[in-house]
C-alpha cells in the first residue's frame, strides 16, 4: 500500500523553563522578572498539568515514545524531527505550548483577557516567543511553519510583530479568540491588521484556550473550560463575516484550530438562513452568503477527526479541512498518528485523503510538496 504525505496543522512548541526558557530572547530589562515568573510557574506546573483523568493520560504515558522522553521535542529540534518521523508526519504548523512547562512568557499567547495579564509584559513575551520560534523553525524550515504571537491591545505593536515574524520566516498569525475589554473583531480598529495579513499572505488562526473566563477553583471548572473554549474559538467567524472583513479582504484566510469540525455545517446553515431571510438587506453590504465566505477563505483543523466528521466532509468542505496531531498533548494522536489516520481516512477516495492530509495545508502555509512527498513516501502512514 502507498504511504501518504502528512502535514500536521496543529503541533506545539516552546522553550523549556528547565533549560533556561526564553530568557536569552527577552529584552534585558525584563529578564529578572521573567526568571521569577518561570520559577513560580515551575512550582505550579505539576498541578496545572494534571488536567485529565489518570487512565486517559496513562494511554500516552505508557508508550515507549513518552517514556523515552519524546515530549522533549517540544523544545529540542533534533528530538522533534525524530518524533515527527516516527509518527509519520512530514511537516507541521507550530502553535505555542505550555504543557511541558514551556509557555510563552508573561501570558503572551493567552490573549488580552487572561486573568492577571499585564498588556505591556505580554508584548515583551510575544517578542521573545517569536524570536525563539523563528530560530527553532529555521533548524528545518521545509518542515516547520511557525505562527506569530501578537498582542492586540496595541494594533501598531501587533503590526510590527507581524512584519518581523513574516520577515523571519514565520508563516501565520495567532489571533486571540477573546479580546478582554477591547472591541471585538468587527471593529474598524483592526482594519490595518486584516490588510497586512492579506498583503503578506499570512493566515490568521484561532485556537482553544485564549478566550474563556476564569471559572475559579470550583466543581466542574476544568470541563467547563474545555467545553466553552471551543465555542469562544468559533466566535470570530461570525464577527468576520457580518463585520464585512471577508468582503473587504477576499485574500484573507482564517484557520480554526483544535476545536473540532462538526460544528461547521450547522453554524453555516444558521448564518445562511439569516442572510437569505430576516437579514436579507445585508446583501447590500455582503456579496456572498456566509457559507460562500467559508468556502473561499476559511479552514478548520479537524484535530478530533472521527467517523462523524469524515461523513460530514463534503458539508464542511474537503478543501477546507486540515488534519493535526496536537503533538505533544494528551488529547492528540501522538505517538499513534499513523494508526489514527489509517482508522479514519482509509475508506475515503485517494484525492480527498491527500487534500485533508497535506494538499490543503501546503496551499495555506506554502509548504513545498516536491520536497515533502519523498519524505512522506518514506515515513508516512500506509493505507
Amino acid at each position: 500500500m502507498p504511504r501518504h504525505t502528512v502535514i500536521s496543522a496543529d503541533c506545539h512548541a516552546g522553550a523549556s523553563y528547565a533549560h533556561g526558557g526564553f530568557l536569552e530572547y527577552i529584552d534585558a530589562p525584563y529578564r529578572e522578572r521573567a526568571r521569577w515568573e518561570m520559577e513560580r510557574l515551575t512550582a505550579e506546573h505539576e498541578a496545572r498539568s494534571r488536567l485529565f483523568a489518570e487512565e486517559f493520560m496513562q494511554a500516552q504515558d505508557s508508550t515507549q515514545a513518552a517514556m523515552q522522553g519524546g515530549r522533549s521535542g517540544a523544545w529540542d529540534p533534533e528530538r522533534r524531527a525524530r518524533e515527527l518521523d516516527a509518527d509519520g508526519i512530514a511537516a507541521e504548523v507550530i502553535f505555542p505550548d505550555g504543557s511541558q512547562n514551556n509557555a510563552a512568557p508573561f501570558q503572551a499567547a493567552e490573549g488580552p483577557g487572561a486573568v492577571g495579564a499585564d498588556h505591556a509584559l505580554q508584548s515583551v513575551g510575544a517578542w521573545a516567543y517569536n524570536r525563539w520560534l523563528a530560530d527553532f523553525c529555521a533548524t528545518q524550515s521545509a518542515r516547520h511553519a511557525g505562527l506569530i504571537v501578537i498582542t492586540i491591545h496595541d494594533v501598531d505593536e501587533a503590526l510590527a510583530q507581524i512584519r518581523w515574524g513574516a520577515d523571519h520566516g514565520l508563516r501565520g498569525v495567532l489571533l486571540p479568540a477573546g479580546v478582554g475589554d477591547l472591541p471585538f473583531y468587527h471593529h474598524p480598529r483592526y482594519a490595518p491588521l486584516w490588510a497586512l495579513c492579506e498583503e503578506r499572505g499570512l493566515p490568521l488562526h484561532t485556537h482553544v484556550g485564549s478566550a474563556t473566563p476564569d471559572y475559579g477553583e470550583l466543581p466542574g471548572s476544568i470541563p467547563l473550560f474545555a467545553y466553552e473554549s471551543l465555542w469562544f474559538s468559533h466566535r470570530p467567524l461570525w464577527f468576520l463575516i457580518w463585520g464585512g472583513v471577508f468582503e473587504r479582504h477576499p485574500g484573507l484566510r482564517v484557520v480554526f484550530a483544535e476545536q473540532g469540525a462538526d460544528w461547521v455545517p450547522g453554524t453555516l446553515r444558521i448564518l445562511d438562513a439569516m442572510y437569505r431571510g430576516v437579514f436579507r438587506h445585508e446583501r447590500k453590504r455582503l456579496s456572498l452568503a456566509p457559507s460562500e465566505y467559508w468556502q473561499r477563505q476559511c479552514y478548520v483543523q479537524a484535530q478530533f477527526l472521527g467517523e462523524g466528521e469524515i461523513e460530514m466532509r463534503h458539508q464542511i468542505g474537503v478543501r477546507n479541512m486540515l488534519w493535526g496531531s496536537d503533538y505533544p498533548h494528551y488529547e492528540g494522536t501522538w505517538p499513534r498518528s499513523k494508526r489514527a489516520i489509517q482508522k479514519n481516512l482509509a475508506g475515503i477516495p485517494e484525492d480527498e485523503a491527500r487534500a485533508i492530509l497535506c494538499e490543503n495545508a501546503a496551499r495555506v502555509y506554502e509548504f513545498d510538496l516536491g520536497v515533502l512527498d519523498p519524505l512522506g513516501a518514506r515515513i508516512g502512514p500506509e493505507f
